[in-house]
């Protein structure tokens, strides 16, 4: 429409600026424009037929929309009353609720609490490896979040009753057994109480939360499997005693983990297995010379109990023998031979014990000589790597401990064989001396009746 002024206002123009223009091409051009003003006009009054009949039905929906909006508020307002009148009455529900439960959630912590400590008990304990079931109950009541009921708190009353009444028998079951090598065995198990499980005379491991044993690699010593054996072959109602560990494995892993005497040996190193080889040493020294001195010792009383007849096959016997060959002397050779007899029989007597004597005086020297040794070994690893480790001076530490007292072990037992050795050969030797001192007596005593008898004569 605008375009169509725009036009009709250059046609004027023209007109009035050049009066030629007003011809037959312009009556052309003007019905032109009044044609298309009228299509225009056309078209105009369809588009503003639309245009109301959609603003009437924009209306339509408005007012619809508004009702929906009102009927929506109201439905709005009966909610929010109706959520209104049930949250009082959740609250009433709630009070009454927390009113009737009284002590209850007071117990319920309660529960709770002493069955998560239940569990971690029976985790460890053997009686529960036949029933996991029951294992697996006590775990839920430790983790649940509700009251538990007359039924869930009588089953956890009978489990406790279980476990103490289990904790005191000795019953067979069977179970999966984990040996050192790897392989896997069903195998018969004898279980002491809650505290120990042994199978084939050897001391087992229970494996926490699985019916699976590890049969322990190193087994303590040889008393402590024999009292398992000894068990196991018990009859029913038998008595028999075995090494329980109160402790349910604990006092059982220190155990095994102290070396035996030979590890102990080992520990002392060169040093400790010289000490040894000594004490060895002397002990057969001791053991040889006890043997050659009791023999002599019955020889020389059976020689006093025939004094009149010396026998060359022990010390007393000698001496005898050289008194009869020589009865002719004065008092004062007689003497000096019979002192002489009796020096030459000592070394025999006392053969080995200087021996015995300074090996035990030079074992505990050994002893400080591996202390002194262990300790230097020690500061060396100290200089090397610090003291972050200590398994790292444990070598040098224990050479040093194991040496000196494997030195004190020696050497006192040789001190007291030395001390009884010697005990021995001395009453020998006090013995041929009282016996020399009585003959030089006799013969003194015929020595002077002879003279006087000769005098008298």
């Amino acid at each position: 429409m605008k375009g169509f002024l725009i036009a009709i206002a250059l046609i004027q123009a023209l007109c009035l600026s050049d009066p030629a223009w007003a011809g037959p091409e312009l009556d052309t051009l003007l019905q032109e424009l009044r044609q298309r003003a009228v299509s225009a006009e056309l078209v105009n009054q369809q588009r503003e037929q639309e245009f109301k009949s959609s603003l009437e039905t924009a209306d339509r929906r408005v007012q619809e929309m508004r009702k929906s909006l009102q009927v929506e508020k109201k439905r709005q307002e009966r909610l929010l009353k109706i959520f209104e009148t049930n949250q009082k009455k959740v609250l009433e529900l709630e009070g009454d609720l927390h009113a009737r439960q009284g002590d209850l959630g007071e117990l319920f912590g309660v529960v709770r609490q002493f069955a998560g400590d239940f569990h971690a008990q029976l985790l460890s304990s053997l009686t529960m490896v036949e029933r996991p079931e029951d294992l697996a109950f006590i775990h839920h009541l430790s983790n649940s979040r509700k009251l538990p009921n007359i039924a869930e708190l009588s089953r956890y009353w009978l489990l406790i009753l279980e476990e103490m009444v289990g904790s005191g028998r000795v019953t067979w079951f069977n179970g999966e057994v984990l040996r050192p090598d790897g392989r896997r065995e069903l195998d018969r198990i004898l279980r002491v109480g809650s505290f120990n499980a042994i199978a084939d005379g050897l001391y087992l491991s229970h494996i926490q939360g699985r019916n699976q044993f590890l049969q322990l690699s190193r087994q303590p010593q040889g008393r402590y499997l024999r009292l398992a054996r000894n068990l196991e072959a018990a009859s029913p109602g038998e008595m028999a005693f075995f090494a329980l560990d109160p402790a349910q494995g604990a006092i059982l892993a220190q155990l095994v983990q102290s070396p035996s005497p030979l590890e102990r040996v080992r520990q002392g190193r060169a040093i400790g297995v010289i000490i040894l080889a000594l004490g060895l040493l002397g002990l057969v020294l001791f053991v040889v010379r006890f043997v050659v001195l009791t023999l002599e010792d019955r020889r020389i009383k059976g020689q006093l109990q025939q004094a009149q007849r010396p026998m060359l096959d022990n010390p007393l016997g000698r001496v005898l023998a050289l008194y009869d060959e020589n009865r002719t002397l004065d008092p004062e050779a007689l003497e000096i031979r019979l002192n002489e007899a009796v020096m030459r029989e000592t070394p025999r007597l006392k053969a080995g014990l200087t021996t015995i004597k300074i090996l035990a005086a030079v074992t505990p020297l050994l002893g400080l000589l591996g202390t002194v040794v262990g300790m230097i070994e020690t500061f060396q690893v100290i200089t090397l790597f610090g003291t972050g480790d200590p398994k790292l001076m444990a070598g040098g530490i224990s050479q040093a401990l194991v040496t000196t007292a494997l030195g004190l072990t020696v050497a006192i037992p040789l001190l007291f064989m030395h001390n009884i050795a010697s005990t021995k050969s001395q009453r020998l030797l006090s013995i041929m001396e009282e016996q020399g001192a009585g003959l030089l007596a006799d013969h003194i005593q015929w020595t002077r009746t002879r003279t006087m008898v000769e005098r008298h004569g």
